[in-house]
């Protein structure tokens, strides 16, 4: 049996083909197709990696038994019959099973594996998201970067810039946010970061989370303006996760917990995060953070499902160290 596992993000669509046992075949990427853009672009990028990892297999689409695509940006019901309408325009086979689902249910897949429990994603944006043992589900965040996105890459960004700002002028406390920006941005004057922010990035939010690595750079020299960013990014994720599992009633219950994204490769939040929550989760289970590669794993563990398949953490254990042993550009 063949398994076509796609992760359509902001920034790239990765593909990887395995078969039932969890062996790579073949895997391939292309541009973002995130919902928020354009419908041609989503539908090229998407058919791309697709086509292009069915192609490395020397395979069909007529040959896939399960195609389980995530895409980011799945919020509204308009949004679900976007998606669902932007697949239907892809030659898939009709004999082809096809689950789309919004990334942050991928991503609680590759967490949970599909018992009761609760993802935290935080990139660019962030979101939780959980399900509990009737099947019930609910989410707490995602709603972008203009309404919250509290604690993801992005916010932690901006509330940086926002500091260095506030110190440059004197109202705030000092931190070494500002030498590090104008360092980053090769600059003589705070000032300039005007420029550079709203003129040479365009204000762009996947860009400006970008700067979110220098904030944790901070924070590890011990500038206690960056360390309170960071926790207080690690406190909010903690309550849209505490809000998410309060909604499904799991809150005392037996639960999974992990998180997803580059935010958590920071120290001081995962510590903060994972803290918080162990007062407040006492039975939960949680789970060491997935970078990288390892969100197309939720994907993989829908089309596992789908497939009726058992002993599925084996076969993603496998489909996991095929995974590592592969280039880092190939995803």
């Amino acid at each position: 049996m063949i398994i076509v596992a796609v992760d359509g993000g902001k920034t790239k669509t990765s593909c990887v083909v395995f078969n039932e046992e969890g062996e790579v075949i073949s895997m391939s990427s292309s541009g973002p197709s995130g919902l928020l853009l354009p419908s041609d672009t989503v539908r090229k990028n998407l058919w791309i990696a697709i086509s292009g990892s069915l192609s490395k297999a020397g395979l069909r689409i007529e040959d896939v038994n399960v195609l389980s695509i995530g895409l980011a940006d799945i919020d509204t019901k308009h949004d679900v019959e976007r998606a669902s309408s932007l697949v239907k325009e892809l030659p898939i086979s009709s004999s082809t099973v096809t689950v789309i689902e919004h990334d942050a249910v991928v991503a609680y897949y590759a967490v949970t594996y599909g018992v009761p429990g609760v993802a935290v994603i935080a990139g660019t944006g962030s979101i939780a998201f959980g399900m509990n043992r009737l099947g019930e589900r609910a989410r707490s965040g995602g709603w972008n970067w203009l309404f919250g996105d509290e604690g993801s890459g992005y916010w932690i960004a901006r509330e940086a810039l926002q500091a260095a700002a506030r110190a440059f002028d004197g109202r705030g406390p000092k931190t070494m946010l500002v030498d590090i920006f104008m360092e980053n941005f090769r600059i003589d004057d705070p000032l300039d970061m005007l420029e550079v922010v709203y003129r040479n990035m365009g204000g762009d939010p996947l860009r400006i989370a970008d700067l979110a690595v220098l904030v944790d750079k901070a924070a590890e020299s011990g500038d206690e303006v960056a360390i309170g960013i960071l926790e207080k990014a690690g406190v909010e994720l903690a309550l849209a996760c505490y809000s998410t599992a309060l909604k499904l009633n799991m809150v005392n219950e037996h639960m999974v917990v992990g998180t997803v994204g580059s935010v958590f490769k920071s120290k001081t939040v995962r510590s903060v995060f994972y803290c918080w929550l162990e007062r407040r989760l006492r039975k939960a289970e949680f789970k060491q953070p997935l970078i990288g590669f390892q969100p197309i794993i939720g994907s993989a563990v829908i089309g596992f499902r789908k497939l009726g398949l058992e002993n599925i953490e084996d076969r993603i254990e496998k489909l996991k160290k095929h995974l590592e042993t592969q280039p880092s550009t190939s995803l």
